[in-house]
């Protein structure tokens, strides 16, 4: 009996040899702990997590001082002032051309044709008009112009001179007058006669239609110069 335990106990020690119950602990210390619980996997990711986001700082020491020259030269340069844009040419214009148009601004001048001539800043007139009155005027007005120092008055009184301008005038508002009526169908087949006397145009015609008589008044009243028209002398008919 004893010497079957010692056998069996000679057979279990040979399986169980000290190299053979010691394999399982000669694993790497380091092999052991490649496995570790997830908590502590979550705590490391989200430690990782926190280290990437935060800002990673380039400086590597204090900033140094901006360069007063460099901060200087990058400052966009002042601009310069602005000039008024003149074109670079000057004004022309002259005393005489000046004391013309200061004597057609007046109505009672304006139909009186007048010279100007300087002798230095002396004004010398020349040419005609109606009455003293108007000669006075003429030198009056010339005289306010500013660089006049004097005048020298050499216009003509013509006392037939403004009827005579103003004939020429009727004369030319008859001519208008016509050639307005002219161009429609309607009042050239009546064939108004037209006169013009002091800028006050006369129609005179026979026409079956006082509509036409006043077409022909309002085709009149559009011409420079007319002050009036006059349709007494058109007769408004029947056809005979």
């Amino acid at each position: 009996m004893w010497n079957v335990l010692s056998v069996t106990f000679i057979v279990f020690g040979v399986f169980l040899s000290p190299s053979a119950i010691a394999a399982p602990d000669s694993r790497p210390a380091d092999e052991s702990h490649q496995k570790e619980s997830p908590t502590t996997e979550h705590k490391k990711k989200s430690d990782e997590k926190k280290t990437d986001t935060e800002p990673k700082s380039t400086d590597a020491g204090p900033k140094p001082a901006p360069d007063e020259k460099a901060g200087k030269s990058e400052e966009p340069p002042s601009a310069a002032p602005k000039t008024e844009e003149t074109g670079g040419k000057k004004a022309v214009t002259s005393l005489n051309l000046t004391i013309k148009l200061a004597l057609m601004a007046s109505p009672s001048l304006f139909p009186f044709e007048m010279e100007v001539e300087l002798d230095g800043q002396k004004a010398v007139l020349t040419g005609a008009v109606s009455s003293e009155d108007e000669k006075i005027q003429a030198t009056e007005v010339t005289r306010k112009v500013e660089g006049v120092e004097a005048v020298a008055n050499k216009l003509t009184v013509v006392p037939v001179l403004r009827s005579t301008l103003a004939k020429k005038q009727d004369d030319a508002i008859m001519h208008y007058v016509k050639d307005r009526l002219s161009k429609s169908e309607t009042l050239k087949a009546v064939g108004f006669e037209v006169k013009s006397e002091n800028g006050v145009v006369s129609l005179s015609g026979k026409t079956r239609f006082q509509v036409i008589a006043l077409e022909a008044a309002e085709a009149a009243r559009h011409i420079p110069g007319v002050r009036a028209v006059n349709t007494d002398a058109v007769q408004i008919t029947g056809k005979e």
